[in-house]
């Protein structure tokens, strides 16, 4: 049974992965000042998702939704960060619950949108449509 428990536990251990492996895994960045500097230049939404260690459902998140071809196709359209909750990052942003997805404003870096909890394809994707639309609207007259 300790045998049985011991390879249980590492090959858990072995699954889990840490943010910056997650976001080198789908080519994202893994720093918030980096990528925030990217979007600017850019001039594109950030998408910042916080996540923590040993957290199913940002596991779910990356591995499923973020890894989805559709998403990841869509998702060049934004800047894309994925932090660990314990990262540098504004504090405006801190979460209780995880992942928290954050679609922030380049100019202002103040949240146009967000989420919590795991989202499928189709939420997300809905999501990063709304953030886009909420954008315009609020910057329309500063184009």
């Amino acid at each position: 049974m300790k045998i049985f428990l011991t390879i249980l536990m590492l090959s858990y251990a072995l699954m889990a992965s840490n943010a910056l492996d997650e976001a080198n895994k789908l080519g994202v960045e893994s720093d918030y000042a980096t990528a925030l500097a990217k979007a600017q230049k850019e001039k594109k939404i950030l998408v910042m998702v916080i996540v923590k260690e040993d957290c199913r459902w940002c596991e779910k998140l990356i591995n499923k939704t973020l890894s989805e071809e559709g998403v990841k196709k869509e998702l060049e359209n934004y800047i894309t960060v994925i932090v660990d909750k314990d990262a540098k990052y504004p504090s405006q942003f801190t979460e209780n619950f995880f992942p928290s997805i954050f679609y922030i404003d380049y100019t202002t870096q103040k949240s146009i949108y967000s989420n919590v909890g795991y989202v499928g394809k189709k939420c997300f994707l809905n999501d990063l449509h709304d953030a886009f639309s909420i954008h315009d609207q609020l910057f329309k007259e500063k184009k």
